[in-house]
């Protein structure tokens, strides 16, 4: 009977998982912790810490984007600050050009105002001419009449001449008319040839000393492109700060496509035989992989100078110039400054 009594007692012990005892004014209360309650609360507390630890993570990861996006905007305002500098020295070079064309362009109006008053001495000279040789007509017959009535009243001498004044001043203000007419169109001549000169030197001067780069320093194919983010969908995807211009195994000269001094040329093991060129309002251009340099540093170099030959040379895999232009330090396009 007694065994019989337990046994309600073990059965129900046995559901649980932990108990309880606690005393309190002298009363015991048992707590008992069920199997199932005991997986619940573990199966919580292990959601709690993962989804805590996901929750931190997300928050780490998201600092991190936030400092990502607030360098990303420091280099942007920076590039912004470059690009404005940038456009107010452009802006300050297209005044000068502006002033120095407009010069040309008056000195041009004098010289067409010039040749214009020429054309109207002209003009003048024709008429004046014009009307001597009718005038002159006229005075031929005069002569005519009054030299046959002086040989019917009295006798020519041998030797001497009648009238000859009134010929030779007609004449002569005819070949002076001539001669000054031949001057004036040969001056004119001059002054057109001596004015189309000037402004062809002008614009060649202007294009030679220019500190702008402009055009290819080679007559060559781009066989790689402007790529410096490495875009898959340019060329053949790698990272690539200038253009490539194939010479189709050609050794070809290379020019200069602006004026400036030149401050490095030397041997590179990445870019081989290359040669650095300073243009002044923050422009620098590089011509790479060389067979040879042709200049020093510290030469001064005009636009259209031959500065270097095309070549393989450093990594290369073929006969090529490799082109760069930089403005403040970050690398530009070519292709924008043809």
């Amino acid at each position: 009977m007694e065994s019989l009594e337990n046994l309600p007692l073990n059965n129900e012990s046995e559901h649980h998982f932990l108990s309880l005892h606690i005393a309190h004014k002298g009363k015991e209360k048992s707590i008992h912790v069920k199997k199932t309650h005991a997986l619940a609360f573990c199966v919580a507390a292990c959601l709690f810490v993962g989804g805590s630890a996901v929750a931190l993570g997300s928050y780490f990861n998201t600092k991190n984007e936030l400092m990502t996006y607030e360098q990303q905007l420091l280099q942007v305002e920076r590039t912004n600050r470059k690009l404005s500098q940038n456009s107010k020295a452009l802006e300050n070079e297209n005044t000068e050009y502006t002033q120095n064309i407009e010069n040309l362009q008056n000195k041009a109006a004098e010289l067409e105002q010039k040749i214009n008053d020429l054309e109207n001495v002209k003009n003048n000279l024709n008429d004046q001419l014009n009307s001597i040789n009718t005038s002159d007509s006229a005075s031929t017959e005069l002569r005519n009449a009054v030299a046959s009535c002086l040989v019917q009243e009295k006798p020519q001498v041998e030797g001497t001449q009648d009238f000859t004044p009134i010929v030779t001043t007609s004449f002569n203000k005819v070949t002076s008319l001539a001669v000054q007419l031949d001057r004036i169109n040969s001056r004119l001549n001059e002054t057109e040839t001596s004015f189309t000169k000037v402004a062809t030197n002008v614009t060649e001067t202007l294009s030679a000393y220019s500190d702008i780069p402009s055009g290819m320093p080679v007559k060559g194919i781009i066989s790689t492109e402007f790529n410096p983010e490495g875009l898959s969908t340019i060329s053949d995807g790698r990272v690539h700060y200038g253009l490539d211009l194939s010479t189709r195994s050609k050794i070809l000269p290379i020019v200069a496509t602006a004026a400036g001094k030149v401050i490095e040329a030397e041997y590179h093991n990445e870019y081989g035989n290359y040669v650095l060129i300073d243009h002044g309002n923050g422009f620098v251009t590089r011509y790479a992989h060389n067979t040879e340099n042709l200049v020093s540093p510290g030469d001064v170099v005009k636009k259209g100078d031959i500065i270097a030959t095309t070549g393989a040379t450093g990594q290369s895999t073929g006969i090529h110039c490799h082109y760069e232009v930089i403005l403040n330090g970050i690398f530009q396009d070519p292709m924008d400054f043809q």
